[in-house]
């Protein structure tokens, strides 16, 4: 077994996101990732659900004003390695942080969470649009098999459907793209783009239902071993999709529902590549 990575005070990461009261998913499970890696995290809260492993009850965007005051609170007093942004909510929050981002000099890891890995819409249209205008602030954008459709438009039917997506992304700005394609011939299945060449990348896949914040710790992940000084794309995702494997894997029921990824795993297991 590897060692924990050990805690490097530098090793800052700010998270753009939502509230999960139950933990699993949003700002809690960015925060439990990057401390679970020696990463100091700072949050910025975009909105507020009541929501536990058997759903999401209720959703209270926060004002666009009071997001952009709390990064700017953030900004002036401290400064990130790295930051990712998960639910943002309004199209107009979106294009605030977009506006935003113009002076951040880290690089930014977008979650464009619009669509559930189950296929169910969590943006308006407009939201959509807004990412869309994000996408050239993105060092790397991660959406799953949805979000890339809604984004680009294309309904994905064919390897070729998925190469002209990602290079669609391409072209919109983002410079790196982790399409997440779920469940493939038997394996999980997540495409990386790097404007020149796509690269599949396969890991197990388990027959569990202990997936709630899969998305959040795989992208926080990517965001801690990059506050880390990991400079190498295809390691740093090989080992965060080994990492949520490794989580998923070692899950114990937590809730009544769809338990949470277990994060207090992560950094504390062999880190193997990825076929």
């Amino acid at each position: 077994m590897s060692s924990p990575i050990e805690y490097r005070p530098h090793a800052i990461a700010l998270s753009i996101a939502g509230s999960d009261p139950s933990g699993g998913a949003g700002l809690q499970a960015d925060l439990k990732t990057f401390q679970q890696f020696g990463v100091y995290g700072a949050t910025v809260v975009t909105m507020i659900t009541a929501q536990n492993s058997l759903g999401v009850r209720r959703v209270e965007n926060l004002p666009t004003e009071l997001v952009i005051d709390q990064l700017d609170a953030v900004l002036d007093d401290i400064q990130p390695i790295v930051a990712k942004t998960g639910a943002l909510g309004t199209a107009e929050t979106i294009d605030a942080v977009h506006q935003a981002a113009q002076r951040f000099n880290f690089p930014l890891i977008v979650d464009p969470v619009m669509v559930s890995k189950h296929g169910d819409s969590l943006a308006s249209e407009e939201a959509v649009a807004a990412y869309r205008r994000l996408l050239p602030k993105a060092f790397l954008v991660t959406p799953n098999k949805f979000e890339l459709e809604k984004l680009t438009g294309i309904t994905l039917q064919s390897n070729q459907d998925v190469a002209k997506a990602i290079h669609d992304l391409h072209q919109m700005g983002a410079r790196f793209v982790l399409a997440k394609m779920g469940h493939v011939d038997g394996q999980s299945e997540h495409i990386l783009g790097s404007g020149k060449e796509n690269i599949a990348i396969h890991s197990p896949r388990f027959d569990t239902q202990n997936t709630h914040g899969a998305g959040c710790v795989l992208s926080s992940v990517i965001t801690a071993l990059i506050a880390l000084g990991e400079t190498d794309l295809k390691r740093v995702v090989q080992r965060a999709i080994r990492q949520v494997s490794i989580g998923i894997h070692n899950t114990h029921p937590i809730g009544k529902g769809t338990s949470p990824v277990e994060t207090r795993v992560l950094a504390n297991e062999p880190d193997e590549p990825t076929s």
